[in-house]
């Protein structure tokens, strides 16, 4: 499969990481599953081709043609279709609510088509413009365009949650909620409130993924046989909390290559997308 990705303009970056694409050949036969590991931020993806299906109580589930997937607490495990081409437009953690009409109580580790969330005529909308681009940066353009469309109307805020996930996110998941919400000058129910509305997740939950993803993002191929020693300094107690939370998080464990994750699930744990993920750029 070939992936492309692209910043998007100033006036999205607050709310939006990127928008990618993913297109690939016709295959007769199906192609190795993607298992796309937590990272705290949800994606609107739109299948042009082949819709791909997950894994859900051990069978495989068609997704919609268009739809929100909100936060991820857990591994998805998806099998492409038979012609790849895909489009997602990932938000940064908290901020899919200063876009859509959303919130995503009830949202996560779900599929939520897009129609039920901005209404059949800007589902269609966006559906139309992307059929009718050709190449990536068209693509591109044609979702950055909506995005914006979307923005204008939603005279967008930044989410109530957006300082305790910088706080999070700045000290690699280690720090206790309980400071979090002391150093905010907020009681425990009020950021447990804020997080089930942005993010859908608990703030410990999200804390957890934050520190995944910052051993994750250490995990190049020279360090890999350092595993334990990365996990002591990311906040782990010992090597069996390391592997309870890989195991949990990303369904593998951590001397895995991330290269086993997928031709497309692989982009997302690349160190350096990690990394940038993690300094909030």
């Amino acid at each position: 499969m070939t992936y492309h990705e692209r910043r998007p303009p100033p006036a999205l970056r607050p709310f939006i990481e990127c928008v990618w694409v993913v297109s690939g050949p016709l295959v007769s036969s199906g192609r190795a599953p993607e298992r796309v590991v937590p990272d705290g931020c949800p994606e609107l993806i739109v299948h042009l081709g082949d819709p791909f299906a997950r894994r859900i109580d051990g069978r495989w589930v068609v997704q919609p043609r268009a739809f929100l997937a909100g936060t991820l607490s857990r591994p998805w495990l998806l099998r492409a279709g038979r012609r790849v081409d895909t489009i997602g437009i990932r938000f940064r953690a908290g901020e899919t609510t200063g876009v859509l009409p959303v919130s995503m109580a009830g949202a996560r580790d779900r599929e939520r088509a897009l129609a039920g969330i901005v209404g059949r005529a800007a589902a269609g909308a966006l559906l139309r413009s992307l059929r009718r681009a050709r190449t990536p940066a068209q693509k591109f353009a044609a979702a950055e365009h909506w995005l914006a469309a979307r923005l204008a109307e939603a005279l967008p805020r930044r989410s109530t949650s957006a300082r305790a996930v910088a706080l999070i996110r700045e000290g690699r998941g280690q720090a206790r909620i309980d400071d979090v919400a002391r150093s905010l000058g907020w009681s425990r129910r009020r950021i447990e409130r804020a997080f089930a509305r942005d993010l859908g997740i608990r703030p410990k939950v999200y804390a957890r993924i934050v520190r995944l993803n910052a051993v994750l993002a250490a995990l190049d191929d020279a360090e890999r046989p350092r595993a334990v020693d990365l996990a002591l300094e990311a906040g782990y107690f010992d090597q069996a909390h390391l592997l309870r939370d890989f195991r949990i998080l990303a369904g593998r464990t951590p001397r895995s290559r991330r290269e086993g994750d997928g031709e497309l699930a692989r982009y997302f744990t690349d160190p350096c997308r990690l990394k940038a993920l993690l300094a909030g750029e």
